[in-house]
Protein backbone atom coordinates (compact mmCIF):
# COMPACT_ATOMS: atom_id res chain seq x y z
CA UNK A 1 0.00 0.00 0.00
CA UNK A 2 1.40 3.27 -0.95
CA UNK A 3 2.55 5.86 1.73
CA UNK A 4 0.42 8.49 -0.20
CA UNK A 5 -2.80 6.57 0.30
CA UNK A 6 -1.98 6.05 4.09
CA UNK A 7 -1.30 8.96 4.90
CA UNK A 8 -4.33 10.65 2.84
CA UNK A 9 -6.58 7.48 3.31
CA UNK A 10 -9.81 9.86 4.45
CA UNK A 11 -9.37 11.85 1.51
CA UNK A 12 -8.95 9.05 -1.10
CA UNK A 13 -12.48 7.94 0.22
CA UNK A 14 -14.27 11.03 0.23
CA UNK A 15 -12.95 11.23 -3.01
CA UNK A 16 -14.20 8.21 -4.30
CA UNK A 17 -17.47 8.06 -2.55
CA UNK A 18 -18.29 11.93 -4.18
CA UNK A 19 -17.55 10.35 -7.79
CA UNK A 20 -19.43 7.03 -7.59
CA UNK A 21 -22.74 8.85 -5.60
CA UNK A 22 -22.30 11.21 -8.85
CA UNK A 23 -22.77 8.33 -11.24
CA UNK A 24 -25.34 6.68 -9.12
CA UNK A 25 -27.72 10.12 -9.47
CA UNK A 26 -26.59 10.32 -12.78
CA UNK A 27 -28.11 6.51 -13.25
CA UNK A 28 -31.28 7.86 -11.50
CA UNK A 29 -31.30 10.59 -14.11
CA UNK A 30 -30.94 13.44 -11.77
CA UNK A 31 -28.86 15.64 -14.34
CA UNK A 32 -31.01 14.78 -17.15
CA UNK A 33 -33.39 17.77 -17.22
CA UNK A 34 -34.28 17.14 -21.13
CA UNK A 35 -35.72 13.83 -20.43
CA UNK A 36 -37.59 12.61 -17.99
CA UNK A 37 -37.23 9.06 -16.35
CA UNK A 38 -39.25 6.97 -14.13
CA UNK A 39 -38.06 6.71 -10.57
CA UNK A 40 -39.74 3.81 -10.09
CA UNK A 41 -40.81 3.27 -7.02
CA UNK A 42 -40.68 6.56 -6.02
CA UNK A 43 -43.60 7.48 -7.39
CA UNK A 44 -45.37 5.15 -5.65
CA UNK A 45 -43.84 6.60 -2.49
CA UNK A 46 -45.12 10.40 -3.79
CA UNK A 47 -48.67 9.30 -3.82
CA UNK A 48 -48.71 7.71 -0.30
CA UNK A 49 -46.95 10.40 1.33
CA UNK A 50 -49.57 13.40 -0.80
CA UNK A 51 -52.54 11.38 -0.94
CA UNK A 52 -52.78 9.32 2.21
CA UNK A 53 -50.46 10.66 4.68
CA UNK A 54 -50.27 14.75 3.99
CA UNK A 55 -53.91 14.98 2.97
CA UNK A 56 -55.97 12.17 4.19
CA UNK A 57 -53.95 11.51 7.36
CA UNK A 58 -54.48 8.11 6.66
CA UNK A 59 -52.13 5.03 6.66
CA UNK A 60 -51.54 3.67 2.67
CA UNK A 61 -53.90 0.53 2.33
CA UNK A 62 -53.90 -2.21 -0.07
CA UNK A 63 -51.36 -4.83 -0.82
CA UNK A 64 -48.57 -2.76 -1.39
CA UNK A 65 -48.41 -1.06 1.80
CA UNK A 66 -46.29 -4.01 4.19
CA UNK A 67 -44.24 -1.46 5.75
CA UNK A 68 -43.86 -0.85 9.84
CA UNK A 69 -45.92 3.15 10.59
CA UNK A 70 -41.99 4.21 11.03
CA UNK A 71 -42.07 4.25 6.82
CA UNK A 72 -44.57 7.37 6.54
CA UNK A 73 -43.02 9.37 8.53
CA UNK A 74 -39.64 8.52 6.75
CA UNK A 75 -41.73 9.08 2.75
CA UNK A 76 -43.05 12.62 4.55
CA UNK A 77 -39.40 13.34 5.11
CA UNK A 78 -38.61 15.03 1.25
CA UNK A 79 -41.86 17.11 1.34
CA UNK A 80 -40.40 19.39 3.89
CA UNK A 81 -38.23 20.87 1.13
CA UNK A 82 -35.15 20.39 3.53
CA UNK A 83 -32.80 19.36 0.06
CA UNK A 84 -35.45 19.75 -3.01
CA UNK A 85 -38.85 21.35 -3.45
CA UNK A 86 -39.25 18.12 -6.68
CA UNK A 87 -40.45 15.07 -4.14
CA UNK A 88 -38.31 12.47 -6.56
CA UNK A 89 -35.53 14.69 -6.34
CA UNK A 90 -35.98 15.50 -2.43
CA UNK A 91 -36.18 11.67 -1.97
CA UNK A 92 -32.98 10.82 -3.54
CA UNK A 93 -31.53 13.33 -1.68
CA UNK A 94 -32.63 11.65 1.39
CA UNK A 95 -30.97 8.40 0.56
CA UNK A 96 -28.16 9.94 -0.56
CA UNK A 97 -27.52 11.60 2.94
CA UNK A 98 -28.28 7.87 4.97
CA UNK A 99 -25.72 6.91 2.48
CA UNK A 100 -23.51 9.08 3.33
CA UNK A 101 -24.35 8.71 7.36
CA UNK A 102 -23.30 4.89 6.69
CA UNK A 103 -20.27 5.57 4.90
CA UNK A 104 -19.07 7.53 7.81
CA UNK A 105 -19.83 4.92 10.08
CA UNK A 106 -18.01 2.25 8.59
CA UNK A 107 -14.98 4.86 8.03
CA UNK A 108 -14.85 5.34 11.98
CA UNK A 109 -14.69 1.34 12.27
CA UNK A 110 -12.38 0.39 9.48
CA UNK A 111 -9.57 3.36 10.83
CA UNK A 112 -10.34 1.68 14.28
CA UNK A 113 -9.63 -1.56 12.74
CA UNK A 114 -6.83 -0.46 9.83
CA UNK A 115 -8.71 -2.70 7.87
CA UNK A 116 -10.24 -0.70 4.72
CA UNK A 117 -11.96 -3.44 2.63
CA UNK A 118 -15.08 -2.89 4.11
CA UNK A 119 -15.05 0.54 3.03
CA UNK A 120 -14.53 0.11 -0.50
CA UNK A 121 -17.28 -2.60 -0.44
CA UNK A 122 -19.94 0.70 0.49
CA UNK A 123 -18.11 2.85 -2.56
CA UNK A 124 -17.96 0.09 -4.89
CA UNK A 125 -20.73 -2.28 -4.40
CA UNK A 126 -23.83 -0.08 -3.80
CA UNK A 127 -22.93 2.05 -7.43
CA UNK A 128 -23.27 -1.61 -8.71
CA UNK A 129 -26.79 -1.92 -7.47
CA UNK A 130 -27.38 0.94 -10.49
CA UNK A 131 -29.98 3.44 -9.33
CA UNK A 132 -31.88 0.83 -6.43
CA UNK A 133 -30.07 2.22 -3.56
CA UNK A 134 -31.81 6.08 -4.25
CA UNK A 135 -34.80 5.07 -5.56
CA UNK A 136 -36.04 2.59 -2.21
CA UNK A 137 -35.52 3.52 1.26
CA UNK A 138 -33.56 0.24 3.04
CA UNK A 139 -30.74 2.41 3.14
CA UNK A 140 -32.09 3.97 5.41
CA UNK A 141 -33.08 1.20 7.44
CA UNK A 142 -29.50 -0.54 6.83
CA UNK A 143 -27.69 2.52 8.44
CA UNK A 144 -29.57 2.42 11.33
CA UNK A 145 -28.68 -1.36 11.98
CA UNK A 146 -25.23 -0.25 11.05
CA UNK A 147 -25.06 2.19 13.40
CA UNK A 148 -26.74 -0.05 16.12
CA UNK A 149 -23.69 -2.86 15.19
CA UNK A 150 -20.65 0.17 15.94
CA UNK A 151 -22.21 1.02 19.27
CA UNK A 152 -22.59 -2.98 20.03
CA UNK A 153 -21.44 -3.25 23.91
CA UNK A 154 -20.66 0.10 24.33
CA UNK A 155 -23.95 2.45 24.12
CA UNK A 156 -26.65 -0.66 25.43
CA UNK A 157 -29.45 2.77 24.69
CA UNK A 158 -28.05 3.63 22.10
CA UNK A 159 -27.56 0.31 20.48
CA UNK A 160 -31.56 -0.74 21.27
CA UNK A 161 -32.84 2.43 19.92
CA UNK A 162 -31.28 2.03 16.58
CA UNK A 163 -32.29 -0.85 16.20
CA UNK A 164 -35.38 -0.13 17.23
CA UNK A 165 -35.99 2.85 14.65
CA UNK A 166 -34.76 0.46 11.78
CA UNK A 167 -37.51 -1.90 13.04
CA UNK A 168 -39.89 0.69 12.06
CA UNK A 169 -38.94 1.35 8.79
CA UNK A 170 -38.48 -2.42 7.63
CA UNK A 171 -38.88 -5.29 10.04
CA UNK A 172 -35.03 -7.21 9.89
CA UNK A 173 -33.15 -4.10 11.64
CA UNK A 174 -34.85 -5.91 15.41
CA UNK A 175 -32.65 -8.54 14.93
CA UNK A 176 -29.27 -6.67 15.89
CA UNK A 177 -30.21 -7.14 19.54
CA UNK A 178 -29.30 -11.15 18.90
CA UNK A 179 -25.78 -9.71 18.74
CA UNK A 180 -25.65 -8.34 22.80
CA UNK A 181 -24.84 -11.33 24.97
CA UNK A 182 -24.57 -10.11 28.34
CA UNK A 183 -28.25 -9.41 30.10
CA UNK A 184 -27.85 -6.36 31.77
CA UNK A 185 -27.08 -4.69 28.51
CA UNK A 186 -29.54 -6.92 26.74
CA UNK A 187 -32.43 -5.48 29.03
CA UNK A 188 -31.38 -1.89 28.81
CA UNK A 189 -30.99 -1.99 24.86
CA UNK A 190 -34.53 -4.06 24.52
CA UNK A 191 -36.33 -1.50 26.46
CA UNK A 192 -34.62 0.79 24.36
CA UNK A 193 -35.87 -0.58 21.47
CA UNK A 194 -38.93 -1.11 22.69
CA UNK A 195 -39.36 2.32 23.52
CA UNK A 196 -38.99 3.33 20.55
CA UNK A 197 -40.90 1.09 18.73
CA UNK A 198 -44.13 2.89 21.20
CA UNK A 199 -42.92 5.69 20.34
CA UNK A 200 -43.72 5.54 16.60
CA UNK A 201 -46.91 3.65 17.10
CA UNK A 202 -48.48 6.31 19.17
CA UNK A 203 -47.01 9.19 17.37
CA UNK A 204 -48.77 6.99 14.19
CA UNK A 205 -51.46 7.11 15.95
CA UNK A 206 -51.71 10.48 16.59
CA UNK A 207 -51.12 11.43 13.38
CA UNK A 208 -52.73 8.55 10.92
CA UNK A 209 -55.74 6.69 10.89
CA UNK A 210 -55.82 3.30 9.70
CA UNK A 211 -54.87 -0.17 11.21
CA UNK A 212 -51.08 0.47 12.35
CA UNK A 213 -50.34 -3.26 12.03
CA UNK A 214 -52.07 -4.06 8.41
CA UNK A 215 -48.42 -4.27 7.33
CA UNK A 216 -48.00 -7.65 8.97
CA UNK A 217 -51.27 -9.06 7.31
CA UNK A 218 -49.93 -8.18 3.88
CA UNK A 219 -46.78 -9.73 4.31
CA UNK A 220 -48.05 -12.72 5.73
CA UNK A 221 -50.42 -13.12 2.21
CA UNK A 222 -47.24 -12.75 0.29
CA UNK A 223 -46.46 -15.93 -1.97
CA UNK A 224 -43.23 -17.10 -3.84
CA UNK A 225 -41.13 -14.39 -5.19
CA UNK A 226 -39.88 -15.00 -8.62
CA UNK A 227 -36.40 -14.11 -7.12
CA UNK A 228 -36.56 -15.67 -3.94
CA UNK A 229 -33.30 -18.46 -2.94
CA UNK A 230 -35.93 -21.34 -2.80
CA UNK A 231 -36.93 -20.57 -6.24
CA UNK A 232 -34.15 -22.38 -7.20
CA UNK A 233 -35.77 -25.95 -8.19
CA UNK A 234 -37.52 -23.35 -11.09
CA UNK A 235 -35.30 -21.66 -12.32
CA UNK A 236 -32.48 -25.04 -13.00
CA UNK A 237 -36.02 -26.66 -14.41
CA UNK A 238 -35.89 -23.49 -17.21
CA UNK A 239 -32.32 -24.41 -17.33
CA UNK A 240 -32.25 -27.45 -18.16
CA UNK A 241 -35.75 -27.71 -20.47
CA UNK A 242 -36.65 -24.18 -20.84
CA UNK A 243 -39.97 -24.39 -18.90
CA UNK A 244 -40.22 -20.74 -17.10
CA UNK A 245 -42.39 -21.01 -13.98
CA UNK A 246 -45.85 -19.90 -13.95
CA UNK A 247 -45.25 -15.66 -13.48
CA UNK A 248 -48.05 -14.01 -11.90
CA UNK A 249 -48.22 -10.40 -10.63
CA UNK A 250 -49.31 -10.06 -6.70
CA UNK A 251 -48.26 -7.71 -4.00
CA UNK A 252 -46.50 -5.50 -6.49
CA UNK A 253 -44.15 -7.89 -7.62
CA UNK A 254 -43.89 -11.12 -9.70
CA UNK A 255 -44.52 -14.52 -7.84
CA UNK A 256 -44.69 -18.17 -9.01
CA UNK A 257 -48.27 -19.06 -9.07
CA UNK A 258 -48.53 -22.82 -8.47
CA UNK A 259 -49.89 -25.00 -5.79
CA UNK A 260 -46.32 -26.58 -5.08
CA UNK A 261 -44.56 -22.89 -4.88
CA UNK A 262 -47.37 -21.98 -2.56
CA UNK A 263 -46.18 -25.00 -0.29
CA UNK A 264 -43.03 -24.00 -0.72
CA UNK A 265 -44.19 -20.14 0.49
CA UNK A 266 -45.56 -21.48 3.67
CA UNK A 267 -42.73 -24.10 4.70
CA UNK A 268 -40.54 -20.78 4.40
CA UNK A 269 -42.74 -19.23 7.66
CA UNK A 270 -41.63 -22.25 9.57
CA UNK A 271 -37.70 -22.20 7.93
CA UNK A 272 -37.79 -18.34 9.15
CA UNK A 273 -38.75 -19.61 12.55
CA UNK A 274 -36.34 -21.97 12.90
CA UNK A 275 -33.67 -19.71 11.96
CA UNK A 276 -34.90 -17.43 14.66
CA UNK A 277 -34.84 -20.27 17.14
CA UNK A 278 -31.11 -21.51 16.17
CA UNK A 279 -30.06 -18.21 16.68
CA UNK A 280 -31.55 -18.02 20.24
CA UNK A 281 -29.82 -21.39 20.90
CA UNK A 282 -26.47 -19.71 19.56
CA UNK A 283 -27.12 -17.12 21.79
CA UNK A 284 -27.63 -18.62 24.82
CA UNK A 285 -24.34 -21.65 24.10
CA UNK A 286 -22.71 -18.29 23.47
CA UNK A 287 -23.62 -16.24 26.69
CA UNK A 288 -22.81 -20.09 28.50
CA UNK A 289 -19.18 -20.33 27.14
CA UNK A 290 -18.37 -16.60 27.95
CA UNK A 291 -19.32 -17.11 31.52
CA UNK A 292 -17.26 -20.75 31.33
CA UNK A 293 -13.85 -18.89 30.08
CA UNK A 294 -14.30 -18.15 26.79
CA UNK A 295 -13.88 -14.65 26.85
CA UNK A 296 -13.14 -14.16 22.81
CA UNK A 297 -16.60 -14.67 22.66
CA UNK A 298 -17.24 -11.67 24.41
CA UNK A 299 -15.48 -9.38 21.27
CA UNK A 300 -17.81 -7.18 19.20
CA UNK A 301 -16.24 -8.79 16.08
CA UNK A 302 -18.08 -11.90 17.07
CA UNK A 303 -21.82 -10.02 17.45
CA UNK A 304 -21.29 -8.24 14.20
CA UNK A 305 -20.42 -11.97 12.74
CA UNK A 306 -23.36 -13.67 14.02
CA UNK A 307 -25.47 -10.71 13.48
CA UNK A 308 -24.99 -10.90 9.45
CA UNK A 309 -24.99 -14.52 9.56
CA UNK A 310 -28.76 -14.39 11.07
CA UNK A 311 -29.89 -11.82 8.55
CA UNK A 312 -28.35 -13.89 5.48
CA UNK A 313 -30.02 -16.98 6.73
CA UNK A 314 -33.40 -15.11 7.00
CA UNK A 315 -32.72 -14.01 3.52
CA UNK A 316 -32.34 -17.19 1.71
CA UNK A 317 -35.38 -18.61 3.91
CA UNK A 318 -37.29 -15.05 2.94
CA UNK A 319 -40.55 -15.66 0.42
CA UNK A 320 -39.27 -12.46 -1.29
CA UNK A 321 -35.93 -11.48 -2.33
CA UNK A 322 -36.11 -7.64 -3.87
CA UNK A 323 -33.02 -6.28 -5.15
CA UNK A 324 -33.42 -3.99 -2.37
CA UNK A 325 -32.23 -6.75 0.00
CA UNK A 326 -29.00 -6.74 -1.20
CA UNK A 327 -28.67 -3.35 0.18
CA UNK A 328 -29.05 -4.98 3.27
CA UNK A 329 -26.60 -7.59 3.13
CA UNK A 330 -23.88 -4.89 1.46
CA UNK A 331 -24.19 -2.67 4.32
CA UNK A 332 -23.64 -5.55 6.89
CA UNK A 333 -21.03 -7.18 4.42
CA UNK A 334 -19.21 -4.20 4.69
CA UNK A 335 -19.58 -4.36 8.61
CA UNK A 336 -17.86 -7.54 8.73
CA UNK A 337 -15.31 -6.66 6.13
CA UNK A 338 -14.45 -3.44 8.41
CA UNK A 339 -13.19 -6.12 10.81
CA UNK A 340 -9.76 -7.44 10.56
CA UNK A 341 -10.39 -10.54 12.98
CA UNK A 342 -13.94 -11.53 11.02
CA UNK A 343 -14.84 -15.09 10.39
CA UNK A 344 -17.55 -14.66 7.89
CA UNK A 345 -15.05 -12.77 5.78
CA UNK A 346 -15.35 -15.32 2.93
CA UNK A 347 -18.93 -15.32 3.02
CA UNK A 348 -19.30 -11.76 3.07
CA UNK A 349 -17.52 -11.78 -0.41
CA UNK A 350 -19.64 -14.90 -1.63
CA UNK A 351 -22.91 -12.26 -1.05
CA UNK A 352 -21.09 -9.76 -3.15
CA UNK A 353 -20.17 -11.58 -5.50
CA UNK A 354 -23.61 -13.22 -6.06
CA UNK A 355 -25.25 -10.11 -5.87
CA UNK A 356 -23.37 -7.74 -8.74
CA UNK A 357 -24.15 -11.02 -10.41
CA UNK A 358 -27.55 -10.22 -11.18
CA UNK A 359 -28.64 -6.99 -9.70
CA UNK A 360 -27.42 -5.26 -12.77
CA UNK A 361 -30.30 -6.95 -14.43
CA UNK A 362 -32.99 -4.41 -12.43
CA UNK A 363 -33.82 -1.22 -13.43
CA UNK A 364 -34.61 0.64 -16.73
CA UNK A 365 -32.38 2.57 -18.96
CA UNK A 366 -30.04 4.82 -17.23
CA UNK A 367 -27.01 6.64 -17.67
CA UNK A 368 -25.10 3.48 -18.00
CA UNK A 369 -26.65 2.02 -21.17
CA UNK A 370 -30.11 0.06 -21.19
CA UNK A 371 -30.06 -2.25 -18.47
CA UNK A 372 -30.37 -6.36 -19.04
CA UNK A 373 -33.55 -7.67 -19.44
CA UNK A 374 -34.80 -9.03 -15.99
CA UNK A 375 -32.51 -12.05 -14.64
CA UNK A 376 -31.86 -15.61 -17.16
CA UNK A 377 -32.95 -18.21 -15.27
CA UNK A 378 -29.43 -18.67 -15.64
CA UNK A 379 -27.95 -16.14 -13.37
CA UNK A 380 -30.80 -16.59 -11.21
CA UNK A 381 -29.67 -19.98 -10.32
CA UNK A 382 -26.29 -19.02 -9.77
CA UNK A 383 -27.10 -16.16 -7.83
CA UNK A 384 -29.23 -18.24 -5.28
CA UNK A 385 -26.87 -21.18 -5.13
CA UNK A 386 -24.20 -19.15 -4.20
CA UNK A 387 -26.32 -17.15 -1.29
CA UNK A 388 -26.34 -20.71 -0.34
CA UNK A 389 -23.01 -21.29 -0.28
CA UNK A 390 -22.73 -17.98 1.55
CA UNK A 391 -25.10 -18.63 4.04
CA UNK A 392 -24.25 -22.50 4.97
CA UNK A 393 -20.13 -20.90 5.24
CA UNK A 394 -21.48 -18.43 7.77
CA UNK A 395 -23.66 -20.72 9.75
CA UNK A 396 -20.44 -23.40 9.63
CA UNK A 397 -18.14 -20.78 10.62
CA UNK A 398 -20.50 -19.52 13.75
CA UNK A 399 -20.89 -23.18 15.09
CA UNK A 400 -17.34 -24.12 14.34
CA UNK A 401 -16.47 -20.96 16.69
CA UNK A 402 -18.92 -22.18 19.68
CA UNK A 403 -16.69 -25.27 19.24
CA UNK A 404 -13.15 -24.61 18.94
CA UNK A 405 -10.75 -24.63 22.05
CA UNK A 406 -10.68 -22.03 24.33
CA UNK A 407 -8.76 -18.65 23.77
CA UNK A 408 -5.68 -18.44 25.51
CA UNK A 409 -4.85 -15.36 27.91
CA UNK A 410 -4.40 -12.26 25.56
CA UNK A 411 -5.95 -13.47 22.37
CA UNK A 412 -9.01 -11.09 23.25
CA UNK A 413 -9.34 -7.95 21.61
CA UNK A 414 -9.23 -4.73 22.75
CA UNK A 415 -12.48 -4.07 22.82
CA UNK A 416 -13.53 -8.00 23.66
CA UNK A 417 -15.86 -6.98 27.04
CA UNK A 418 -14.75 -9.36 29.70
CA UNK A 419 -17.51 -11.50 31.23
CA UNK A 420 -16.97 -9.89 34.75
CA UNK A 421 -16.97 -6.62 33.43
CA UNK A 422 -19.41 -6.55 31.07
CA UNK A 423 -22.23 -3.83 31.83
CA UNK A 424 -18.75 -1.77 31.86
CA UNK A 425 -19.50 1.14 29.17
CA UNK A 426 -16.20 1.49 26.88
CA UNK A 427 -15.50 5.35 24.62
CA UNK A 428 -18.08 5.64 21.67
CA UNK A 429 -17.46 7.28 18.56
CA UNK A 430 -19.17 10.75 18.50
Amino acid sequence: MSSFYRRHKPWVWAAAWLVTRLLILAEVGFFNHGQARSLEDVQIYESWSGNDLAHAHTLPGGELWQYPPGAAFLLLLPRLGLWATNYGHAFVLTMLAFDLAGFILISWLARREDRDAGVWVWLVAMPMLRAVPMLRFDLAATTLAVAALVVIHRRPNWFGALAGLGAMLKVWPIVVLFGEWEWRRLLRAAAAAAAAIALVFALSAIFFDGNQLEFLQEQNGRGLQIEAVATLPWHLREVVDGSAPNAVARFGATEIGSGPADTVADLLKWAALAVLIGAGVWWAARTRAIKDGREDLADAVVSRDFVFTIVLLLVITSRVLSPQYMIWLFGLSAVTLAEARSRVSRPAWIVIGAALLTTAAYGPEGAWGPAPIYGSAFNMAIRNLALLVAAADAALAMYLLLRRAPAKAGDVAPDGARAGAAAAPATAPP
